[in-house]
């Protein structure tokens, strides 16, 4: 196993501007040198979790193009994280019309009851979806969070992103909070070919949780 991004690189964290995170771009994006992170990647929710989600905006997506970091020497990424909405793999990754090349493939429940999905058929979702979209997907994110692992056969999506070279998530968020499937968990880390860590974070806080990630991969002897 492979990990791709170091702790002081983080490819997934939400904003208020266009998401529902706790703070501005500018924000984090000042913030992130308080624990050591040189490289970051916005990625807001996708437009099915901001309509089902009913969020408001304070700005439109098209002035993200215009955006620069005038703050500090961190490397900043525009993307989007986006969904799976139905087990035939039709997906959402734009944010008001707009997408990235910087794509996270990921499943939130809120999506599936809105469009009233039968969540059994997560795997096939996920499964088609990879086959559908390799070619877009920069990973996928948190498949082994409890509200949806158990739904994830988590031995074949693993089995069809070391197929792609499609790397997987350990989502430190998640994990820091008690909520991630750890028997899932230790089953994807045992077949997966590439991770990345990050941490998901929704508030400033959480960025502070990649250490815990990188604390149980030594401790499960998954690296040194």
């Amino acid at each position: 196993m492979k990990i791709l991004n170091t702790i002081h690189e983080d490819y997934h964290m939400h904003s208020i501007n266009f998401s529902d995170g706790m703070n501005t771009i500018d924000e984090i994006v000042q913030f992130v040198p308080n624990v050591w992170l040189k490289k970051i990647v916005i990625t807001d929710h996708s437009q099915a979790i901001i309509d089902a989600n009913k969020l408001a905006f304070r700005n439109f997506r098209w002035s993200i193009k215009h955006w620069k970091n005038i703050h500090n020497d961190v490397e900043v990424i525009i993307g989007i994280e986006w969904d799976i909405l139905n087990q035939a793999c039709d997906c959402c990754f734009d944010i008001q019309w707009i997408t990235s090349d910087f794509l996270i493939l990921s499943c939130h429940e809120i999506v599936y009851k809105t469009n009233n999905w039968n969540m059994e058929h997560m795997t096939e979702a996920y499964l088609n979806a990879i086959e559908r979209f390799h070619d877009k997907i920069k990973f996928i994110g948190h498949p082994c969070k409890k509200w949806t692992a158990e739904f994830i056969d988590i031995k074949k999506v693993v089995e069809v992103a070391n197929r792609y070279h499609i790397p997987i998530e350990f989502n430190a968020w998640y994990f820091s909070r008690g909520e991630t499937n750890l028997e899932k968990l230790d089953i994807m880390l045992s077949l997966v070919d590439q991770i990345y860590v990050n941490t998901d974070a929704h508030m400033l806080n959480e960025l502070m949780s990649k250490q815990a990630a990188f604390d149980y991969l030594k401790d499960q002897w998954f690296i040194k």
